[in-house]
C-alpha cells in the first residue's frame, strides 16, 4: 500500500515527488515516486539528482567551486543504489552537473532520420 504519495502529488499538482535528507552513510538519502506514471518508486534517477544540485545551490548548500556528493537511493524498496553528483558552481550560479553511476541496460533501438 502506498503511503499516501498519490494525494499529497495531487494536491501540489505534480506527478512524481522526490524527497532527500541528509544522509548518515553518504551525503543525501534519497527516494523518487512516481505512481501515475506507473513507478511506484524508482531505485535510482539520475535526472532528479541533477536537478537536487539546483536545490542545493538555492538553499545555500553549495559553495562556490566544485563539491562531489554521494546519494544513495532505493535503499527502502530492497534495490539499493548510489548516485554520484558532481556540482561546479561558478559565480553564484551552477555552470556544470555532473551524474554518475551504474546502470544496467533494459532496451535498445535506433532511430532513422530519413
Amino acid at each position: 500500500m502506498q503511503p499516501g504519495w498519490s494525494a499529497q502529488m495531487q494536491a501540489g499538482s505534480v506527478d512524481s515527488m522526490y524527497v532527500y535528507t541528509p544522509g548518515v552513510d553518504c551525503d543525501y538519502r534519497a527516494r523518487m515516486f512516481s505512481p501515475t506514471a506507473g513507478i511506484p518508486e524508482d531505485p535510482a534517477t539520475g535526472s532528479a539528482s541533477a536537478i537536487l544540485a539546483a536545490q542545493l545551490l538555492a538553499s545555500g548548500a553549495l559553495a562556490e567551486g566544485e563539491t562531489r556528493l554521494t546519494l544513495h537511493q532505493g535503499v527502502e524498496m530492497g534495490r539499493p543504489s548510489v548516485i554520484g553528483l558532481t556540482a561546479v558552481v561558478t559565480g553564484k550560479s551552477l555552470s556544470e552537473v555532473r551524474i554518475a553511476g551504474e546502470a544496467v541496460p533494459i532496451a535498445e533501438g535506433r532511430i532513422r532520420v530519413p
